[in-house]
């Protein structure tokens, strides 16, 4: 039997990435991996692992945040991991940042393996030179760079592989003390509760959220959120929008609605979008075309419709499916089916897994 043993991040400890290990942990067992999950980096149990990954975010504040990183927490995580590269077999540095980019390419050196939830299509791209790449893609660098990274050296290129995203997070809906049950309620006894894209929907549209009013800054990143509640304020549409309420109220509301936009934020890949797909509203999302992810949901046109990166095509877009909707329902049907069945697949979780990490 080979060992996993997990770093988790304990602040999200509960319903997000470490979610499928515990929810297969016994399918992970039939294929003979032990799997066990961490909350302190000096564990005394945090050694003679088969494999030991390590949650990035765990290591924030300190050097996982751009803004406290330093000379010497950079010196004090590479000292951590060369003792745990020594104490364990495969020692995995998985990246949880929200965005394809990367800003923990320092460390790369000193890993086995890179997992990271989406990753770019041209891989060439992390190892290009400072102040021509960008943590976000779809964001020019501003005058500064304050958004440009460390590139990857050329030589550690292979280590950057696919993990796996938000899509396996837990969605049931808990009030806030019952989460603590999500990575152990079965999903046989709670299940998923899905909606069906043929039941009444009287919105047009929900969209959640504030203007940011930002000109510029670390990445921009409410630009393409700001557009869309920009349009909203005078699209004819039924639309449902403004600050954001009660999580209850909140996905009533999307199950009650025929789209769902979801711009990118800090990252591509978005809650949004697995919520669309549980509620049955049709997703609308600037393309993905430019990257490789999983569960991979983005299919153009058959489980969502892309739009611009800019959003100059998103008002006549939403005013044509509005008007034509019955046109455009299977789109929300295919999206529904593919998701309930990713989400329901441990054997292509173990799959990536095992193939990113041997």
């Amino acid at each position: 039997m080979k060992k996993i043993k997990i770093l988790d991040w304990p602040a999200q400890r509960f319903y997000c990435e470490t979610h499928p290990f515990y929810r297969w942990k016994e399918q992970l067992m039939e294929r003979g991996y032990e799997v066990k999950c961490y909350h302190n980096h000096l564990h005394k149990e945090l050694k003679e692992a088969d494999y030991l990954i390590l949650h990035s975010r765990y290591f924030n504040p300190g050097w996982q945040s751009v803004h406290d990183r330093n000379q010497q927490n950079e010196e004090e995580l590479i000292a951590y991991l060369l003792q745990m590269k020594k104490a364990n077999g495969k020692l995995i540095w998985f990246d949880a940042a929200d965005s394809s980019g990367s800003s923990d390419f320092p460390i790369i050196p000193f890993v086995d393996v890179f997992l990271k939830k989406q990753i770019l299509k041209d891989k060439e791209y992390y190892a290009g030179a400072p102040m021509n790449n960008n943590l976000r893609v779809w964001i020019d660098n501003d005058e500064f760079g304050t958004s440009s990274f460390q590139p990857c050296p050329v030589n550690q290129l292979h280590k950057i592989k696919l993990g796996w995203n938000l899509g396996l997070n837990d969605y049931r809906y808990f009030g806030y003390k019952m989460s603590r049950l999500s990575n152990y309620l079965n999903y046989s006894l709670y299940p998923i509760k899905f909606s069906q894209v043929a039941e009444t929907r009287p919105l047009d549209l929900t969209f959640r959220g504030t203007i940011h009013y930002e000109k510029s800054g670390p990445d921009r990143v409410s630009e393409q959120r700001n557009k869309v509640m920009s349009y909203l304020k005078n699209a004819s549409m039924n639309v449902a929008s403004g600050p954001v309420i009660p999580k209850k109220s909140y996905w009533k509301e999307l199950r009650n609605s025929k789209l769902c936009i979801s711009p990118f934020g800090w990252g591509e890949v978005c809650y949004r979008d697995f919520e669309s797909f549980i509620s049955g509203a049709l997703l609308i999302k600037p393309s993905m075309d430019h990257l490789i992810t999983y569960p991979d949901m983005y299919v153009p046109n058959e489980t969502y419709i892309p739009v611009k990166w800019n959003l100059d095509d998103l008002p006549e877009k939403l005013e044509h499916i509005k008007n034509n909707f019955l046109d455009y329902k299977h789109i929300a049907i295919h999206g529904q089916e593919r998701y309930k069945k990713v989400v329901n697949d441990p054997e292509t979780f173990i799959n990536t897994l095992l193939s990113a990490i041997n």
